[in-house]
């Protein structure tokens, strides 16, 4: 009997270390974030008083505005209108969670303009949620394996230069944006990573300069992939809806992969030139103990081969014919059946942020009610004239974009929150110089993922700043942005004129009736 029972046991004992594992993670970033969080200067009895009324006014300018400024524009369209304003006021100005506010805003446009109240519900059952819930099931499965330590053991533990290992860990970070489909699910997976190379260190600088490349690389390389952040998902949502421009699994990679690459390694360059002399970039780190048997037994583990299946099934897509959902789906299910899977198939689902889930499916609902109340084409119409006018070029609009995108996070906290602000008049402003919608969502989408300038912009700079005593603080990180922001910038206008449309995208466009214009 004892052997009988003992891969029920193994596997309870794995499912139990998994979920004491998780709760100890969740806790260490609920810690972190609260000792990064600003502290209120203001006395706390009349702070409150003063938001709610700056609030409260606010809303009611804005209601008025619409109600009675825009009387010829259809009572659909205002009520959405209304709706998509108070939603703007609540992600930037309340401290209310950024998935409240979006769920009140989606069951105000079901009721309200849709006036179907199952219509936030079916967006549930878009297969974008499946896609993503079934990413956050195989990272599950990948964390939970191990396996993720073992490729970094084996990718940087013979690298002996500072720089070396730098750059080997910036490749590794970019393949799981492929697998793991969130920043800070990345972040998780790489503290790890991070203690351990930081005991290979000799000195502060060196462990500063290792915390802030991680938040940097995991932030910047999200690009890569459509499950690398929720917001890149949302994206390809709303442009399909606004524009109808359909954007697959392997299109956005063939756009986002090169941006991704250069825009990490140019920014990790930038990073050890800005914190480390030349000499501490060549210095050799100590060298691990267990570097011979890092690589041990990793090609059996099921997991890897798993994960390697669903990212070729979804590259050789237009092969095949299975929609991305279905494979990750499958590879999903196959990642938590008992003996295969490191993790069990609750433990797999619970690991999932159901927050961003239900963000996603509220912005959904969002970009239905504004298409169905003819909002969407009413401030088209109302743009196109008055812009054309200013001679506003393609180039010009590509940089509008761009400083937009990069400085939101000082505003807008979420990534998928800033996306879902600023992707709608994006696509209208694009209508108005014939620019390609998908050209500008990946101007837009790339530049919103910049957002490591304070500590309270990202769940991986908080979770990073605080991991080691000789971390980073804000002096580092305004420092870093001040270097990295026109990096960016830069980057993003050259990628728009002279890559983006070398792939596909077209900066400007003969076609006088792209989708959405009038």
């Amino acid at each position: 009997m004892g052997p009988c029972c003992a891969p029920a046991a193994t596997s309870a004992t794995s499912s139990k270390r998994f979920r004491l594992a998780q709760v100890d993670f969740q806790t260490d970033i609920d810690a972190t974030l609260r000792d990064a969080a600003p502290r209120e200067r203001t006395p706390p009895a009349l702070w409150p008083i003063w938001r709610a009324a700056l609030i409260g006014t606010c809303v009611s300018l804005c209601v008025a505005v619409i109600e009675f400024g825009l009387p010829a524009l259809p009572s659909d369209a205002r009520r959405a209108l209304e709706i998509l304003l108070v939603a703007i006021i609540g992600w930037t100005l309340t401290p209310l969670d950024d998935t409240f506010v979006a769920i009140a805003a989606g069951l105000a446009m079901a009721l309200l303009v849709n006036r179907d109240s199952a219509a936030l519900f079916h967006a549930l059952g878009d297969e974008l949620i499946w896609l993503l819930l079934a990413s956050f099931m195989l990272a599950a499965a990948f964390k939970a394996s191990g396996v993720a330590d073992r490729i970094l053991g084996l990718v940087t533990g013979r690298m002996r230069s500072v720089r070396t290992v730098a750059y080997s860990l910036t490749a590794v970070m970019i393949a799981t944006a492929f697998i793991v489909p969130s920043t800070s699910g990345r972040a998780a997976l790489m503290i790890p990573a991070y203690h351990a190379i930081a005991g290979r260190c000799g000195s502060a600088r060196l462990r500063r300069a290792f915390a802030l490349l991680f938040p940097t690389v995991i932030l910047l390389s999200a690009i890569a992939s459509p499950v690398g952040a929720g917001a890149h998902l949302l994206a390809i949502e709303m442009v399909g809806r606004l524009s109808g421009v359909k954007v697959s699994y392997l299109e956005w990679i063939a756009f986002g992969l090169p941006f991704a690459v250069v825009s990490t390694f140019l920014s990790v360059e930038c990073l050890l030139r800005l914190f480390l002399s030349p000499a501490e970039r060549r210095m050799a780190l100590l060298q691990p103990t267990t570097v011979n048997n890092a690589g041990a037994g990793l090609a059996r583990q099921p997991i890897l081969w798993i994960s390697g299946g669903v990212v070729i099934a979804w590259l050789t897509e237009p092969v095949h014919g299975l929609d991305a959902t279905v494979i990750a789906v499958g590879g999903a299910l196959l990642a938590t059946l008992p003996q295969v899977g490191p993790v069990a198939f609750g433990d797999a689902i619970k690991s999932a942020e159901w927050k961003l889930l239900l963000f996603l499916a509220a912005t959904i609902c969002l970009a239905d009610g504004l298409t169905a109340s003819g909002l969407h084409r009413w401030l088209i119409e109302t743009m196109v004239v008055p812009l054309r006018g200013t001679g506003l070029g393609p180039l010009a609009l590509v940089s509008l974009l761009a400083l937009l995108g990069l400085f939101s996070h000082l505003v807008i906290h979420s990534r998928t929150a800033r996306v879902s602000v600023l992707l709608p008049p994006a696509l209208m402003l694009a209508s108005t110089v014939r620019l390609d919608p998908l050209l500008a969502t990946l101007v837009l989408v790339s530049a919103t993922g910049f957002c490591q300038t304070l500590m309270i912009c990202a769940k991986p700079v908080a979770l990073f700043g605080g991991v080691d005593d000789a971390g980073y603080g804000p002096k580092d990180l305004a420092l870093l942005s001040s270097i990295l922001l026109p990096v960016q910038f830069i980057l993003i206008v050259v990628f728009a004129v002279a890559a983006w449309p070398t792939i596909g995208a077209v900066l400007t466009t003969l076609d006088p009736q792209l989708p959405g214009t009038p």
